[in-house]
């Protein structure tokens, strides 16, 4: 019987080395595995902050989120990544357009009408008093490609609780975006105590009605970190940044997100999270740009292919 006993001991002992082994070398295996993550998401902005200023001409509003839900004219946000091993590559991409109107009662300009057209205008700051109505159409997307690498463990719809993953990235976002404001006379209006005529306001307001459209590339720099509540449930961190005043006067970007995901099955993920986006572009010359920070939640899903 004791015999038995040491015998058994003596197996466990020289087979456990081997088991380990075998499993350090399953674990690494899996580990330099190529792994897919397709994402899709939808942010409902709960206020959205905007200013935009077209030659000199200065917008600027504040919406709640069914203001935006009203003015949305179109919205796609998804994102891809690739990994093998801990580097991988990643792409993401969000498009956002909406219209929105303003009827004011006095509007300050400088003045938009040359002065071999209307020399009784000379060019100083002018004041329209009665009823004007601007309409901007704004549209917007980024495209962010970079190049990731991956400390801790393999983000997984399910992780053993209390395992953290970390992902740092660094690349380009191309931002392309287009503001175009119409203005129009909506009664009889007045120009620094000149009366105008119905041609001189269709004049004024043609001048002051502009379109500008850019694209430019910022550098881009970014992190996420998951840390597993429990097997099903996960918090998230994540935040990026770019620009950093390199293509204008002004030239910053930046999103920040923190929440909650829920495991739906082994290769599926839904989030809950908080985010913060805002950008901020000034042409060279401060005669263009806008502004923009919105803040609400963003309800997003993940799948996991491997």
């Amino acid at each position: 019987m004791r015999l038995n006993r040491l015998l058994g001991l003596a197996t466990a002992c020289l087979l456990t080395p081997f088991s380990l082994s075998a499993y350090a070398e399953e674990a690494e295996e899996r580990d330099n595995d190529t792994r897919v993550y397709v994402e899709a998401y939808g942010f409902f902005p709960l206020e959205t902050h905007s200013k935009t200023t077209l030659d000199n001409n200065n917008t600027s509003e504040t919406l709640d989120l069914s203001d935006v839900l009203d003015m949305l004219t179109g919205v796609f946000s998804g994102k891809v990544a690739v990994e093998k091993g801990r580097f991988g590559l990643q792409a993401g991409l969000d498009h956002l357009s909406f219209s929105t109107s303003e009827t004011v009662s006095s509007w300050n300009s400088s003045n938009p009408i040359p002065n071999d057209r209307h020399p009784r205008l000379p060019q100083r700051r002018i004041t329209s008093e009665g009823t004007i109505k601007s309409v901007t159409d704004t549209e917007q997307t980024l495209f962010d490609l970079a190049l990731r690498y991956r400390a801790g463990e393999i983000q997984k719809p399910r992780m053993t609780p209390g395992s953290v993953s970390f992902i740092g990235f660094a690349g380009m976002r191309l931002i392309d975006a287009s503001l175009d404001m119409d203005v129009s006379f909506q009664d009889n209006v007045t120009v620094e105590g000149i009366l105008p005529s119905r041609q001189l306001q269709r004049d004024i307001a043609d001048e002051a009605s502009e379109t500008w459209h850019n694209t430019w590339v910022q550098p881009l720099l970014g992190m996420n970190t998951t840390l597993a509540l429990g097997e099903d449930w996960q918090a998230f961190l994540g935040m990026d940044v770019g620009g950093f005043g390199l293509n204008g006067k002004q030239d910053l970007s930046g999103t920040v997100e923190a929440g909650l995901a829920y495991a739906l099955g082994n290769s599926a993920q839904i989030s809950l999270a908080y985010r913060y986006f805002g950008i901020e572009y000034s042409a060279h010359d401060g005669r263009n740009g806008y502004e923009s920070s919105q803040n609400g939640v963003n309800l997003g899903f993940r799948w996991l292919f491997d």
